[in-house]
């Protein structure tokens, strides 16, 4: 039986005095998508040419200025990307393509041979240089390794300057599983690396610190960050590049806490693709960035459009809760959340000026309108939904602002349908539902003809209402007639003259135009309070005249009592 346990703890660096705990990340660093090459390599159908190129566009409108383009020596398709990236003139002055490289001859040979003609290029070699690869798979000594990543470069060197491109191209180089490996050792490794390149100049020198898989929580990868950049020598001549895994789940957050130790540039990709869990997600750290008022550089304003190409090209549909990326991220299904949600968007202004920034919302992060998102899908209902979420929709997109007394009967009315049914309602659906159960409400009562005369022939003070009330109970038409100061009362009053008619009270009245122009509708609101059993009840009518549609709320609450 194995004495050992199965899983322990990471060891710690043994680093002491760690200064990033105290930073804050004040500027962007470079981002790198690696999408065309370690993204690529995990679908289960890779790109083909063309799609790459497509891809490769799509970087460059973002706004990325170095991008892994693949790693030519590896098929015939990698090379020939590259070859017409290079011959097409496809990339642009102001970026630079990253290749990708094993330490052997021959893949070298071919991958300097893709870059011939180039402006300017980075070659990115790697070797593995954890305990557990240099002993079990290479079984090799550290010494050993070292020469390996030696001997890697002088092969990258003499290619390049066989091809006349040594003095064009930057040099990466990356000791795979860094966080799995010696701190020390790898300090070591980088130095004789960084020699034998030969080029000064952080421009022209990378060194890739990898948590090629995700083994130590993001403090302890900060701390080998921080403790590399403290041993190794050549800092002021190096670009310090970081590669994060998404083992744990961790890799943004890793991505963060390394930056703050002094990484300078972080390879990931457009929506975390890649090997098993996949490579730290660039969009969610760029619009991290963003949301704590950092200028990324990059331009995520068409992110839905971003996401659909990345998920036909894929083959893999994102998940509805991924950060920024997913469909339901600014949906709000609870009523408490939907209700302040509704609240906030309609003090945006007020909430700006009190906390002295241009956005800070209940529950939403980001405003969905800098990613290209709307908000009509801020608020979806279902049967866990309140009156705020029912009264956002009705509002947001119908232009219907329900009085704050009768949303709770309003999403009470709503609650009961989605649970008679299951699931999500439409904004239509719930539409749909304040249409039939509280505008021109059938019932008992329903009324014809409508004559309203301002002034009242009486009482040039006055409004006379005159109308044709039918009544269900006795099937018969009433002519009746009142006055008051307004329409509305007059209306109460010649309402209470029918035969039949039980006792009520006005208690709300509002309107609110639907539409301006030709087609102007309003829409009005009443409530109703009956004596009888103290019931108050509301209900709505929509008409091109105002007063018209307050007769029909008035007729609705009658019918609903």
């Amino acid at each position: 039986m194995n004495r050992y346990p199965k899983y322990r703890y990471p060891e710690e660096s043994g680093m002491k005095n760690r200064v990033w705990p105290t930073r804050r990340i004040e500027r962007m660093p470079q981002m790198v998508p690696v999408d065309l090459r370690d993204g690529n390599q995990a679908f289960a159908k890779p790109m083909d040419v063309e799609t790459k190129l497509n891809y490769f566009k799509l970087l460059v409108e973002i706004g990325f200025k170095e991008i892994e383009a693949g790693f030519p020596a590896a098929s015939t398709e990698e090379y020939e990307f590259v070859r017409r990236l290079i011959e097409e003139n496809r990339i642009p002055e102001d970026v630079r393509i990253v290749v990708f490289t094993a330490a052997k001859e021959a893949l070298v040979e071919r991958t300097v041979q893709a870059i011939a003609g180039i402006r300017q290029a980075v070659v990115h070699c790697y070797v593995a240089a954890s305990e557990l690869h240099r002993e079990f798979v290479f079984h090799r000594t550290p010494r050993e390794l070292i020469d390996l990543a030696a001997d890697g470069t002088k092969m990258v060197v003499n290619a390049l300057k066989r091809y006349g491109l040594y003095e064009k191209c930057a040099y990466e180089f990356s000791p795979e599983e860094f966080s799995d490996s010696d701190p020390a050792f790898i300090v070591e490794l980088a130095e004789e690396v960084r020699r034998t390149w030969g080029r000064s100049g952080k421009e022209n020198f990378i060194f890739n610190l990898p948590a090629t898989v995700e083994r130590r929580p993001p403090n302890q990868y900060a701390d080998l960050i921080e403790l590399f950049t403290r041993n190794y020598s050549g800092m002021a001549e190096t670009t310090l590049s970081i590669h994060t895994h998404n083992d744990q789940g961790c890799a943004v957050a890793a991505a963060e806490l390394a930056v703050l130790a002094g990484a300078e540039r972080i390879e990931g990709t457009l929506g975390g693709h890649g090997e098993r869990t996949g490579n730290m997600d660039i969009i969610t750290f760029s619009l991290n960035m963003m949301a704590r008022g950092i200028e990324t550089g990059l331009d995520f304003r068409h992110l839905p459009e971003i996401v659909a190409f990345i998920e036909h090209v894929s083959g893999i549909r994102t998940d509805p809760r991924h950060p920024y990326t997913g469909e339901l991220v600014f949906t709000a299904f609870s009523g408490t959340h939907q209700d302040a949600i509704r609240k906030g968007m309609a003090q945006r202004e007020t909430i700006s000026e009190h906390f002295r920034q241009g956005w800070k919302m209940p529950y939403l992060l980001i405003d969905p309108a800098d990613i290209g998102r709307g908000y009509e899908g801020l608020v979806r209902i279902n049967s866990q939904s309140g009156k705020g979420g029912v009264a956002y929709v009705l509002e947001s997109v119908y232009g219907i602002p329900l009085p704050k007394a009768m949303q709770p009967e309003v999403a009470k009315a709503v609650q009961q349908e989605a649970e008679r049914f299951g699931g999500e309602l439409s904004p239509a659906e719930v539409h749909r539902i304040f249409l039939e159960q509280f505008v021109d409400r059938p019932g008992e009562f329903s009324i014809g003809d409508v004559r309203i005369c301002r002034p009242s022939p009486e009482d040039a003070e006055k409004t006379e209402v005159e109308l044709c009330v039918r009544t269900n109970a006795e099937e018969a038409v009433h002519i009746v007639s009142g006055s008051a100061a307004g329409p509305i009362e007059a209306v109460v009053n010649a309402l209470r003259k029918v035969p039949g008619m039980p006792d009520f009270q006005l208690e709300h009245y509002s309107e609110h135009a639907l539409r301006s122009g030709a087609d102007a509708q309003a829409v009005a609101f009443i409530a109703l309070r009956f004596p009888e059993n103290g019931a108050l009840v509301f209900g709505a009518g929509k008409n091109s005249n105002v007063n018209l549609a307050a007769v029909s709320a008035i007729v609705s609450a009658l019918n609903r009592r």
